[in-house]
């Protein structure tokens, strides 16, 4: 049999909840979109595209915490389920990029659906 807990005691601990709390997934909302990186040569032609789409593990934050993480397939495309609001998304520290975890792109998932994304790295190809 569990112990009750008085009504001070019990607003301690749903306070103390809260504090640490994540933004849960949401099952209707989210990112999809693609990823890529350039220039993946050292010269770009004229209407030719100097980008490419690539495979790579990210990382979503929200107020410096981790919410999720995603892999893009080998065709950039990605989707993750995630709350309504404003988010960090960060590469892999072995994604094929230059300082890969310095390049954080900043995200806002809208009410409602999927919000479709192009997050556009930088490779260091010069």
């Amino acid at each position: 049999m569990r112990p009750r807990l008085g009504a001070l005691a019990l607003s301690a601990f749903l306070a103390l909840q809260a504090c640490h709390q994540t933004t849960a997934p949401s099952p209707s909302t989210g990112l999809t979109g693609v990823v890529v990186r350039g220039p993946v040569a050292p010269v770009c032609q004229v209407n030719t595209s100097c980008d490419a789409p690539f495979s790579a593990t990210f990382t979503v934050e929200q107020n410096a915490r981790t919410v999720a993480q995603f892999h893009s397939g080998d065709d950039g495309r990605f989707t993750v389920m995630l709350a309504q609001g404003v988010y960090s998304v960060v590469p892999s520290a072995d994604a094929p990029l230059i300082s890969p975890q310095s390049q954080v792109k900043t995200v806002q998932v809208l009410a409602s659906g999927l919000t479709e994304v192009r997050l556009e790295f930088d490779t260091g190809i010069r």
